[in-house]
């Protein structure tokens, strides 16, 4: 039975905890989205265009002497729509409203008069703006010229109707946003909408249908623990929601933001702070790390490609707007394409985009690799995604000093374990993808990342303490610091059985395992603060960035692939402590751990497992992958697929619908086996392959099913 998606999802009064009064709203279009919206009919709140712009209104519609804001009103979110309801003792609302894929903002409102008199209806738009004409936002941002084209269905000649006592009327609005010269596609786009007024809950039906339809191309999930069942589908989601088109500038192709930029100031026309809905370098391998696992393989393509257009001067990828370009971030955006290339298969496509790959990767370990050895340094801690990270601070005359400022002064630059890690499994990746493609650069792209392993593990490797630990960039002295990224070395899978010590670390309280996720700091460190700041200073405000403490979805994540991992290689030893973080980490989706309220931030008090950040559906992570690799078993090779899952404790589940290199994989589990069926049935093309009955000698004894081979 097909998942209903949207009655999943479906929350009541979905708001930030920054302003409780304005109300969140999904669907996003190509370009333009909901930040926030007024409690009231039509949008407006903060809207935005490509980029955070702030614009505070497109239209609304109020009764006449009253506020604005309609506080009795309930605004159901789904992920197509936004359902208004209002009732008072003088007049009643619905309205469904949505952002189309086209941009354009669509609302159709039924208010009835309650009473024996009339009551005016006031519609408002824009300052200075008149229905018929093309309006254009006084905004100047990213060189952007927004121009919006609006229809509404008669009735409102004079910017106002009358509804007459007792009456009920429905009013269809559509505003269509583009660019300058898009003008006249405008028109016909709000005019088409419109034309439609008399079947209008038929349109808002297909326009949502539409928006839904993303759902369809995901694999099908159900499980016996909702918890992970719903955040399987909600994750699903962040990604649709941070899905974007920009088609302009520097981003010619679909990608994903790492976030809508809630946490942004809201001051109209103007954008100031981090903005997250841009093309960040960083988050594009993590998104895409569960992107790959929707059927249509062309949507990841786009973002791969995307990439390109943030090349700097250097030949790096960098977090790129329309207009500009930034900061460079460590990634492992190689690791993530052969990761996409085993599912997909597609040689043509590889060839393709190889080369700006090799040149990224190329360019950023040359200009950071160390002195005497390929370690990679980072010289401005805040690249890793991880500023404020402990250990940069070890060597100062102050070891750990009471104050830090800045992300560029008052630390010592260190060759990083995690800057190192994604830099091996670039050229990893690499290699295999020019193997792959007859490409001659594969032996040297293997000899670099050899080079790597083996410092990593002489160097960073301290076997007294087992752990890993970040070098001085001159001296390669250790800082000692247990940090989460301490771990990595054993999501890449270079480790043997000496270094399994870190899996102790990562699952004991008195080290990263604190309640909530794993804390990005270990509290065995004397500036450890789970909930952030520094010594009880919180320089960066209560939702500043710190890797101190906190926990991070972003390494979580990470962390939980390598234990899965090391578990699998080791007799499967940790799965019961696989599935305790995991649950944790699920938990961490679910505001205040209720089912009902989905909402991801960016990072976590570390023990409590409060939301220290507020950007509602923040896309930094990955958890999808974990499901089907870990759960389902489901663990993708060059030929096929190797069938290996973790002993979850789960009394049922079904994944239905995984696509690799053109054929379709379900798996079904069920812990109790009845009528002799097995535990595990895996079907490829719905034909049943593997039947497991007995889990312990089939866990010892993984089935690899290879494509190329026939029965």
């Amino acid at each position: 039975m097909k998942t209903d998606v949207k009655r999943l999802l479906k929350c009541v009064n979905r708001t930030t905890r920054k302003y409780p009064g304005m109300q969140l709203m999904e669907p996003t279009g190509a370009r333009l989205w909901a930040d926030m919206l007024c409690n009231t009919a039509g949008f407006s709140g903060r809207l935005d265009f490509i980029h955070k712009l702030n614009l505070p209104l497109l239209f609304k519609v109020c009764p006449e002497g009253t506020q604005e804001e309609l506080p009795l009103a309930v605004n159901e979110w789904y992920p197509d729509e936004s359902v208004l309801s209002f009732r008072d003792e003088r007049l009643q609302l619905r309205e469904r409203k949505t952002i189309t894929c086209d941009d354009a903002a669509v609302s159709c409102q039924v208010w009835k008069n309650l009473t024996d008199e009339p009551i005016r209806l006031i519609l408002t738009l824009p300052e200075g703006m008149s229905k018929n004409e093309i309006y254009t936002f006084p905004v100047n941002l990213h060189g952007l010229k927004v121009k919006m084209s609006f229809e509404a269905e008669g009735g409102f000649e004079g910017g106002y109707y009358t509804l007459k006592p007792r009456e009920e009327r429905c009013f269809l609005f559509a505003a269509a946003l583009g660019l300058e010269g898009e003008e006249d596609a405008l028109k016909k786009r709000a005019a088409s909408l419109v034309a439609r007024a008399g079947e209008a809950d038929k349109l808002m039906d297909e326009l949502s249908q539409r928006y839904l339809s993303w759902f369809d191309d995901a694999p099908e999930f159900e499980c016996s623990d909702k918890y992970i069942e719903k955040c399987w589908w909600y994750r699903w989601y962040i990604l649709r929601s941070c899905l974007a088109q920009p088609g302009t500038g520097y981003l010619n192709h679909a990608l994903f933001y790492e976030g809508r930029a809630h946490a942004m100031a809201k001051t109209p026309y103007q954008a100031s702070g981090w903005e997250f809905s841009r093309l960040i370098p960083l988050s594009t391998p993590l998104t895409l790390t569960d992107v790959r696992w929707l059927k249509n393989p062309e949507i990841a393509k786009e973002a791969f490609r995307a990439l390109e257009g943030t090349m700097n001067d250097d030949n790096a990828f960098s977090v790129s707007s329309v207009d500009s370009k930034g900061k460079e971030y460590s990634q492992f955006a190689a690791w993530a394409l052969y990761s996409f290339y085993l599912l997909d298969g597609d040689r043509e496509f590889i060839r393709e985009v190889l080369p700006m790959f090799k040149q990224d990767a190329l360019s950023v370990y040359a200009r950071h690799k160390g002195a005497n050895d390929d370690l990679q340094i980072c010289y401005t801690h805040a690249l890793t995604g991880k500023e404020y990270q402990p250990g940069y601070w070890f060597f100062t005359n102050q070891c750990f000093p009471p104050k830090v400022r800045g992300t560029t002064e008052g630390y010592t630059p260190l060759k990083r374990v995690d800057c190192s890690i994604y830099m091996y499994l670039n050229f990893t990746g690499l290699g295999r993808l020019c193997r792959e493609v007859g490409d001659a650069d594969a032996d040297m792209f293997f000899e670099k990342a050899e080079g790597i392993r083996r410092a990593v593990l002489d160097k960073m490797w301290e076997g007294v303490s087992g752990c890993f630990y970040d070098l001085h960039h001159q001296t390669d002295r250790r800082a000692y610091v247990k940090h989460i990224v301490s771990v990595y070395p054993l999501w890449a899978d270079i480790t043997d059985d000496r270094h399994l010590k870190m899996l102790d670390y990562l699952f004991s309280p008195d080290y990263f395992a604190r309640g909530s996720g794993f804390a990005s700091t270990a509290a065995d460190c004397p500036v450890y603060s789970p909930s952030g700041g520094w010594k009880g200073d919180y320089f960066k405000g209560r939702d500043g960035c710190m890797w101190d403490g906190p926990s991070w979805p972003y390494t979580t994540g990470i962390a939980l692939d390598a234990a899965a991992k090391q578990s699998k290689r080791h007799a499967h030893a940790y799965d019961a402590q696989f599935m305790k973080y995991f649950r944790q980490y699920t938990l961490e989706h679910f505001r205040g751990g209720s089912i009902d309220d989905p909402y991801l931030v960016e990072f976590y008090n570390a023990e409590t497992g409060e939301a220290l950040s507020d950007e509602a559906d923040y896309n930094h992570s990955f958890y999808i992958d974990l499901v089907v690799r870990h759960i389902a078993g489901i663990e993708p090779t060059e030929k096929g697929f190797a069938f290996h899952p973790l002993k979850t404790g789960l009394g049922s589940f079904s994944l239905k619908g995984v696509k690799i290199k053109g054929h379709s994989v379900d798996v079904v589990f069920m812990a109790k086996p009845a009528d002799g069926q097995g535990l595990y049935r895996v079907y490829v093309d719905g034909r049943e392959r593997i039947s497991v009955n007995d889990m312990d000698e089939y866990f010892n004894n993984p089935v690899t099913i290879d494509f190329n081979e026939g029965d």
